[in-house]
């Protein structure tokens, strides 16, 4: 049986996030052909004009838990804002709903709707406008950290019940080691509760001390309050800070860097206790704005060797001896966004099934997996594909570039993701080429 690669869901502008239980799905993707006809002449002469507006429908189940969701999603479908639509195959496709048709009964707790949707006029790479991954992941960890806080704060007031809203209203002097000095008037159950969240931060504040993280780390940028859910959710996030800068002092390949993180994350939480959920959660969040800087300096310096090879500079002089320099960084194959995505997203997705069990909604999360795999998607379509060649005599690089199609000036891309060559004068054996 094959297991759909996307997990259906609506993603509306705010940020809202519905799960789709779906059963079947059609769709119509249909042709527009121009036919023109000639006197005295048999058949036609057909022109083809694109695709037409492609439809997707679906009927989606809400039961038990989810049924009272359905009317929240209604309500939002009701809205005239564009919204997105992930595929279950497919993906992120973008545009409207056209028809509902619902079927309820609350007797048994079941609703059923059927959704016909109409993509949106689907633009050309160089229509598209940029996403800016860098602002959606530091937007999504911004406001997810408020979520966190949220979380936490469910998890006093449950663990301390009516006491928990004495321990969330103190204000706290972020400057002093711990928090159990500071909270008074508790009972014995109270305050052994306390005590472990004491532990938990010093834990945290202790975690890398040594490492600096960067002045204009987003971490010393948010208001993280002055009481006890800012106390600990901006200690976990300030230690995967500096987990972060310690990985990425090492300048490893992103797939390399991120996976030291997640391992980092990963041991911090099991020291963590009873609060291992929480350290996953902002172990999450970090994971996904370090993959957007990640692909944010990728697109910056896939952008500057492209303009570099529109200035027509010379690479290679009369002889075919190569006179420039090979670009300073690597770019991301599709292969490094392909394996970074699955990384960062099958955390979040560990880490939501952790918040859904304790009966909250990351919402923020789901936008910050959605908005890497949108960027992603773009950069594999606007980004030419790369082959494997075989050169068989040694030839010049950028005569090999010709010979494919490519301006002999991208024999700097083509050189950055072979890291074969040792001369590019003299370039032969198996060669990765971009697709002319």
């Amino acid at each position: 049986m094959r297991v759909s690669p996307y997990t259906p869901q609506f993603v509306f502008q705010d940020g809202a996030v519905f799960a789709l239980d779906i059963q079947r799905i059609e769709d119509g993707i249909e042709k527009a052909i121009a036919d023109y006809e000639f006197p005295y002449r048999d058949g036609a002469l057909l022109e083809d004009m694109g695709e037409r507006a492609r439809r997707v429908r679906f009927r989606c189940y809400f039961y038990n838990e989810s049924f009272a969701s359905a009317w929240a999603l209604l309500e939002k479908l009701n809205s005239q804002d564009i919204l997105d639509f992930v595929h279950p195959e497919y993906g992120t496709l973008t545009g409207r709903i056209k028809r509902m048709d619902v079927r309820h009964d609350d007797r048994i707790r079941t609703a059923e709707i059927d959704i016909e949707f109409v993509e949106q006029l689907i633009l050309t790479s160089a229509q598209q406008a940029a996403l800016d991954v860098k602002g959606m992941a530091e937007a999504s960890y911004v406001a997810g950290m408020q979520q966190q806080m949220q979380w936490f704060s469910d998890y006093v007031m449950q663990q301390m019940g009516p006491e928990g809203s004495k321990a969330l209203s103190q204000t706290l002097d972020y400057t002093q080691p711990g928090v159990l000095s500071q909270i008074q008037n508790l009972t014995t159950n109270g305050r052994n509760f306390v005590a472990k969240v004491d532990t938990y931060v010093r834990t945290l504040d202790g975690t890398l001390s040594e490492v600096v993280s960067a002045a204009n780390s987003l971490t010393t940028m948010i208001n993280w309050g002055t009481q006890l859910p800012g106390r600990v959710i901006g200690s976990i996030a300030k230690a995967v800070t500096r987990m972060a800068a310690l990985y990425n002092a090492a300048a490893t390949a992103p797939a390399r860097f991120l996976q030291n993180l997640k391992t980092g994350i990963d041991t911090l939480a099991d020291a963590s206790g009873e609060f291992g959920a929480q350290t996953q959660c902002g172990g999450a969040h970090a994971l996904a704005l370090q993959a957007g800087y990640l692909y944010d300096t990728d697109e910056q310096t896939y952008n500057t060797i492209k303009q570099q090879e529109g200035q027509n500079q010379k690479a290679f002089d009369t002889l075919g001896n190569y006179v420039g320099t090979a670009a300073s960084a690597n770019i991301m194959s599709a292969n490094d966004y392909e394996t970074t995505l699955a990384l960062v997203r099958s955390y979040i997705e560990g880490v939501l099934e952790m918040a859904r069990t304790a009966g909250e909604d990351m919402t923020q999360l789901k936008a910050a997996a959605l908005n890497l795999l949108r960027f992603a998607e773009q950069v594999k379509t606007e980004r030419a594909n790369v082959i494997q060649i075989s050169v068989a005599n040694p030839t010049p690089l950028h005569l090999i570039c010709l010979q494919y199609g490519l301006d002999y000036h991208a024999a700097e891309r083509v050189y950055a993701i072979n890291s074969g060559i040792k001369n590019p004068s003299f370039t032969e054996g198996s060669l990765n080429i971009y697709a002319g």
